[in-house]
């Protein structure tokens, strides 16, 4: 007879065949008692057979990672423990477990937006409108309610929605407009020609500064749509062009200008006090906008030749040579001066050729004839270094030194062929040469050609009479030889010998003299 089944063998049948379904004990037909496994005993089994314990793997096909359920009624249950004790250990192993899982990895998507954004209705027009307010108060030289800031933002805005060539012949055109009323108003202006250039001048200021407010607030303008285009001037250079295609037009304004600045400069060359200022000013003006060749260098030096030719006729009349000399070298001082004060540099070369032209080179012969001869014979040493010095910036050296050999030549025959003279023939030849040596080392500069021009005029001196001035010589040298240094030095006296023997050697030919001894012992 079978007993009815007891609560602890009813979990022991079941723990029974749960094992062996797991293959754990097939082959024993012997029933034992289960034996109660302990809480590590039990962890240790979960965590190595994950069929056991009630943890199961379910795959998912769209995640890598494992996805873990925890079951509470496929754990055993022993009555001996208590329910809260035996779920602890596998409650805090699967949170452990889930804690190290990996997290999936989230992805950020940008969607683009396909609409494009549109400008505000007339966006063009009103931006110019503010644009167009700030210039035209910059050249009326007026408050302006809107800030640079806003201004230099606008023209960014236009330029970004490539609209700067749109500005930039809006900028033009109402600069134009200004540029062309301020020049219309300087016709019949004061007849005064310097007040008349001060207020060109002032325009000419106004102009400047009105370029450089408009080009600092379209600077954005300058430095992409200008330098992208080809054959488009910069904002500053087309306020430029403007102003001298007007001024062309103005054929009154640019008339008087001109006749004004040349009529300063003549006044200042007579000694009239002028504004150098004023005339720096414009005449970079004319330089700036490229016509100071064509409009005003040319008259000018027309008139500077005019000028110094009927100066020169004067001058050559009522002064002596070496003050005439110094007014020509005081008047090219001053024009090189005229062209570092207010002149443009190119200037300088033609301006100076032209005052050398008229106030020497055609000259030159009057000079010569007039003075040459006074300045030798005066032994004037600095007023021949200054004609020496002013010759040799016109190329005519040469004309000096022909009239140097004249002068030697017609000096020296009255010295040599003087019969009266013969006894002091010697000594005023020697002084005559030293005389020489001395302009020709201070006022000549050394010059070699001129050297031996010298040479050669005294070799035609000694050579003139006959044997004469070489038996002067050889009797002069006899009695200084005799007499020795009485009275002189040993020094003077051996100087004295050396200037006698260069005279000497001027002789073509030695001659044997038959009365040797009467001159040599």
């Amino acid at each position: 007879m079978s007993l009815p089944p007891t609560k602890r063998s009813s979990l022991s049948n079941t723990t029974t065949a749960n094992t062996s379904s797991g293959g754990a004990s097939n082959s024993s037909p012997l029933h034992h008692p289960p034996m109660k496994k302990t809480k590590s005993q039990a962890v240790a089994c979960s965590s190595l057979d994950p069929s056991k314990n009630g943890l199961q793997h379910r795959h998912n096909h769209t995640q890598v990672e494992n996805e873990v359920v925890f079951e509470p009624s496929a754990m055993a249950i022993d009555d001996d423990v208590r329910p809260d004790e035996s779920r602890a250990p596998a409650a805090a192993n699967l949170s452990r477990k889930k804690a190290t899982l990996p997290q999936p990895s989230k992805k950020l998507v940008i969607k683009l937006v396909k609409a494009k954004p549109t400008l505000p209705t007339n966006f063009e027009e009103d931006t110019w409108a503010k644009l167009k307010s700030a210039i035209t108060a910059i050249f009326l030289r007026q408050p302006d309610s809107c800030d640079l800031e806003k201004l230099y933002q606008a023209v960014n805005d236009l330029c970004l929605h490539k609209m700067g060539g749109s500005l930039y012949q809006r900028i033009e055109k109402e600069s134009e407009a200004h540029i062309s009323v301020a020049l219309r108003s300087l016709v019949g202006q004061s007849p005064d020609l310097v007040v008349f250039l001060s207020l060109v001048e002032r325009c000419w200021q106004d102009l400047c500064d009105q370029m450089l407010m408009i080009r600092g607030i379209a600077l954005y303008l300058d430095r992409t749509y200008v330098k992208q285009t080809p054959n488009v001037r910069s904002l500053w250079d087309m306020g430029l062009q403007l102003f001298r295609r007007h001024l062309a037009l103005s054929a009154e304004v640019e008339h008087k200008t001109v006749t004004g600045l040349l009529r300063m400069i003549e006044r200042e060359r007579v000694g009239e006090a002028v504004d150098r200022t004023l005339l720096n000013h414009l005449l970079k003006m004319f330089t700036a906008l490229g016509i100071y060749s064509d409009s005003f260098e040319k008259p000018f030096l027309g008139c500077t030749s005019e000028f110094y030719a009927a100066e020169g006729m004067k001058f050559m009349q009522q002064y002596d040579v070496p003050d005439y000399l110094k007014h020509v070298e005081m008047r090219l001082h001053e024009e090189h001066e005229r062209c570092l004060l207010y002149l443009d540099a190119s200037t300088r070369k033609p301006l100076i050729a032209m005052a050398e032209k008229q106030l020497l080179e055609r000259h030159i012969p009057a000079i010569l004839d007039k003075g040459f001869t006074t300045l030798m014979d005066g032994h004037r040493i600095e007023d021949l270094q200054r004609m020496y010095s002013l010759f040799s910036r016109v190329n005519a050296l040469e004309s000096l030194r022909h009239a140097l050999s004249s002068y030697i030549r017609r000096t020296g025959q009255g010295i040599v062929m003087d019969d009266e003279k013969d006894k002091d023939m010697v000594p005023s030849l020697l002084e005559f040469k030293a005389s020489l040596d001395s302009i020709w080392e201070e006022s000549f500069s050394k010059n070699e050609a001129f050297s031996n021009t010298i040479k050669d005029a005294f070799e035609y001196l000694i050579n003139l009479r006959q044997n004469r001035p070489a038996e002067l010589i050889a009797k002069f040298l006899d009695e200084k030889l005799r007499a020795g240094n009485k009275g002189t030095s040993e020094e003077e006296l051996e100087g004295m010998l050396d200037k006698v023997l260069v005279l000497f050697r001027f002789i073509q030919v030695i001659l044997m003299f038959s009365h040797q001894k009467s001159y040599f012992p």
